[in-house]
C-alpha cells in the first residue's frame, strides 16, 4: 500500500479525500453537502460517471471512492474492479436493502456497504470513521444472508477438496483471532508482532484454506474446528457492526457471533 494510504490507520480523525460517483443529480448533490459538513472530509471530488471517478481515484490523494452502483458497474469486467490497484478503500451505496443482489455485490472484495435509503449524516460519518481505522462496513440486516452466500460457496469448494489445509501453529492462532472479529492492527498485539507480520499471517491462511476473504475463513473455520483455542485478553477495542437503525454497537466475542463481527473488519 503507498504511504499516503497508510495514514488512514495511523491517524484517529483523518481528513479524508473523497470521490464520488452517482448518476442521480439529485443524490449525488445531497451526499456531497453531507460529506461537506463532516471534519473527517477534507475534500470531495463528485462525478455523474464512474469511469471518471475511477480515473479520478489514481490521485495520489485519494483515500476512499463512494459509489451508489447501476447497471454493470459491479460487472466482473467493470472499471470499478481496478480500484483495489490503486490501494484506494470502496463504499458502496445500495438503494435499500431488500433489492441487493448479494452475488454481484460480494465479487468487490473488501468493499464497505451502506444503505442510502433515510440516510442520517451522524450514521455517514461513523462509517467514514470505522473505514479510516481499517475496518469494513457491512450493515447488521446483511450479516446473516451474507454468511449464508459464503457458507454455499464454501460447500462447492470442499466437495471438490475435502483435505483439511496444513496450517503452522502460528497461522491457527491467528486464524482464532480472525474468528473473534479482530483487526490486524487488534492481532498484531494479541501475537506481539508487526502489522505487517499480520498480513502476512493472513494471506497465507487465505491461500491454504482456499478463501477470497476473511468472511470464507472464519466459516470454514468454525465448520471445520481448523483455528487454535483463544484465550480471553482484556486488551483491544471489541469489534463493531450497525444495528438497523444505524447505531455502532460492540459485538460479544462470543463464538455465535464471531463470525459475524469478522464482517466488520478488514478482509
Amino acid at each position: 500500500m503507498p504511504p499516503h494510504r497508510a495514514a488512514l490507520d495511523a491517524v484517529a480523525t483523518p481528513s479524508l479525500n473523497i470521490v464520488l460517483s452517482i448518476r442521480d443529480d439529485l443524490q449525488r448533490y445531497g451526499l456531497e453537502g453531507m460529506l461537506r459538513s463532516l471534519r473527517e472530509v477534507a475534500d470531495c471530488h463528485p462525478f455523474a460517471d464512474l469511469t471518471s471517478a475511477v480515473d479520478a481515484v489514481r490521485a495520489p490523494a485519494t483515500d476512499l471512492l463512494i459509489v451508489a452502483p447501476g447497471g454493470t458497474d459491479l460487472d466482473p469486467d467493470s472499471v470499478l474492479h481496478r480500484v483495489a490497484a490503486y490501494g484506494v478503500r470502496v463504499l458502496l451505496l445500495l438503494p435499500d436493502l431488500d433489492s441487493v443482489d448479494l452475488n454481484r455485490v460480494a465479487s468487490l472484495s473488501g468493499a464497505s456497504l451502506l444503505c442510502s435509503e433515510g440516510l442520517q449524516v451522524e450514521t455517514l460519518q461513523q462509517v467514514l470513521v470505522a473505514m479510516g481505522e481499517g475496518e469494513v462496513h457491512i450493515p447488521a440486516a446483511l450479516t446473516r444472508a451474507l454468511l449464508q452466500l459464503a457458507g454455499r460457496g464454501l460447500g462447492d469448494r470442499q466437495a471438490a477438496a475435502p483435505a483439511p489445509p496444513r496450517l503452522t501453529p502460528r497461522e491457527r492462532e491467528a486464524l482464532g483471532h480472525l474468528v473473534e472479529g479482530l483487526s490486524n492492527k487488534q492481532i498484531a498485539r494479541r501475537l506481539h508482532i508487526s502489522e505487517h507480520g499480520v498480513k502476512r499471517l493472513v494471506a497465507s491462511i487465505l491461500a491454504k484454506l482456499n478463501c477470497p476473504n476473511r468472511t470464507l475463513a472464519t466459516v470454514r473455520a468454525l465448520r471445520e474446528g481448523l483455528c487454535a483455542p483463544v484465550a480471553a485478553h482484556p486488551a483491544g477495542r471489541p469489534a463493531h457492526h450497525s444495528s438497523p437503525g444505524g447505531d455502532v454497537r460492540p459485538v460479544p466475542s462470543a463464538t455465535g457471533q464471531a463470525v459475524a463481527s469478522s464482517l466488520t473488519n478488514g478482509w
